[in-house]
């Protein structure tokens, strides 16, 4: 009888121990389709954060989840929920094997975003207390090298080379306007860099070189960063999650290009492909 009610004594114990510092159920966690992942600098699905801090000025219940990664591959997730009063915060390091293995809840006034030419900063105000809740950097002064290769347009005619201050424009009847010694401004690469940074451009992409109309453009980058190259080939036909992402980075690196005092010397286009 006393074995039995120690054993008893045991297992009320653990399972109180349980409740207070939560297992999960699995080791591993698998990304949803709009959770918003910080992967060491590389960002995915950025515009859900954005739509809630949008919502949440406009008085709309939302949520939102972010997704951390460790050094190690472990995820921290951090749930936030607007109820229209307040926003609920979950932060879970359960999934983290090296961190406090805890659940920690508790709510906030607003979350804010400021916008800088280096960074974006999105900040939880919780009892008078700011919160890091994420933080986008995409300085180049930061990087030991950054450098990239643009080729764009119908034929790829036009082009972009920082590596070789090569500067090409299509004038569209034959011929190209050429600048041998082009340079952009600190702030133009930091917004390049930031497109860049924002369609997580260190992430594999899924990409389709067809098209089915005629005449079409095309895209072809390589990027320099540190001690790494990626490269990716694209065309305006594609509508994939990838695709189109690409193509929302493209367009914001072209309207860097065309405000650069440089290429707005060039002379107009002559011709009009058909």
């Amino acid at each position: 009888m006393k074995k039995f009610q120690f054993i008893l004594f045991v297992l009320l114990f653990l399972s109180g121990c349980s409740n207070l510092n939560p297992v999960p159920s699995s080791t591993t966690y698998e990304p949803q389709q709009k959770d918003v992942i910080n992967n060491h600098g590389g960002i995915e699905n950025i515009e859900q954060i954005d739509q809630f801090v949008n919502n949440i000025n406009n008085g709309e219940n939302d949520e939102v989840r972010i997704i951390h990664y460790t050094i190690e591959g472990d995820p921290i997730i951090w749930d936030l929920t607007y109820d229209g009063t307040s926003i609920q915060s979950r932060y879970d390091t359960t999934y983290d094997k090296f961190g406090s293995g805890k659940v920690e809840k508790h709510s906030c006034e607003r979350i804010t975003k400021s916008e800088m030419d280096t960074e974006i900063a999105y900040k939880l105000e919780c009892n008078g207390q700011q919160e890091d809740v994420l933080t986008v950097q995409y300085d180049t002064e930061k990087q030991d090298k950054f450098e990239f290769h643009f080729k764009y347009g119908v034929d790829k005619k036009n082009e972009v080379d920082t590596a070789n201050q090569r500067l090409v424009k299509d004038l569209q009847n034959g011929e190209v306007s050429t600048v041998s010694d082009f340079q952009f401004n600190r702030k133009e690469l930091n917004q390049i860099y930031k497109a860049m940074v924002l369609t997580n451009y260190l992430d594999q992409k899924d990409l389709s070189n067809s098209c089915n109309k005629k005449p079409y453009e095309s895209y072809e980058l390589t990027i320099w960063i540190n001690g790494g190259e990626r490269h990716f080939e694209w065309t305006e036909c594609d509508i994939s999650k990838h695709g189109l992402q690409m193509n929302k980075m493209k367009n914001n690196i072209l309207h860097v290009i065309r405000d650069n005092e440089t290429y707005k010397s060039l002379p107009p286009t002559k011709g009009v492909y058909q």
